[in-house]
Order: C-alpha cells, then structure tokens, then sequence
C-alpha cells in the first residue's frame, strides 16, 4: 500500500513484521448481497493495516462478524477501507468461485 507508514512499534500479528502500516482507519464501507447500499462501520480504537500482508481481509471479517447488521446481510463482497489520512483501499472478497455445471 502506498500510504504505509513507517513505526517500528507496531508488528503485524499475521505476519510478525514490523515498520509497514498504514495511517489508522477510518470507516470501512462494507457491500454484502443482503444489504441495498454499502454499510460503514466505524472503529472505536486506531486500527492500521500492515502493508506487508493480507491482514486487511482479516480486519474486515473482524469488522463484519462484529456488527449484527452486517453479520446477517450474508458475506461480503468488496470493501473501501478509507485510513485517516484520506487514503483509501477497494478490497474484493477473495472466494473460491463455484464452479459451472457442464452438460
């Protein structure tokens, strides 16, 4: 990511590296099939990203499985992570797509 900062106080508890995150977030506009427009979720402390890994997809599972809105609108699809700094990210779901019948 782009925006990454550099604090060696931080280690990424997915990867265990430390000195890339990114500014803390700031909503996190979350798309699910049972839901008509995006839902923000907003978090309550500074949460970074490490922008050496996947750890943003573990972030917005967290956030999704969280909040009962989001929990029963069925799985997410893509997410804009905006940090504070007015960066932001689009995130696609990483699914396995079902396969095709053929006949």
């Amino acid at each position: 990511m782009s925006n990454a900062e550099n604090d060696s106080s931080l280690t990424c508890g997915q990867c265990r590296k430390s000195g890339t995150f990114t500014a803390p977030v700031s909503v996190i506009l979350l798309f699910a099939p049972g839901m008509e427009k995006p839902y923000p979720l907003i978090p309550a402390e500074d949460y970074r990203v490490c922008g050496s890994c996947d750890a943003v997809f573990t972030l917005i599972n967290r956030a999704a499985e969280a909040h009962p809105t989001t929990r029963g609108a069925g799985p997410w699809t893509r997410a804009i992570v905006v940090f504070t700094d007015g960066h932001g990210v689009d995130v696609k779901a990483k699914r396995q797509q079902q396969a095709m019948a053929l006949a």
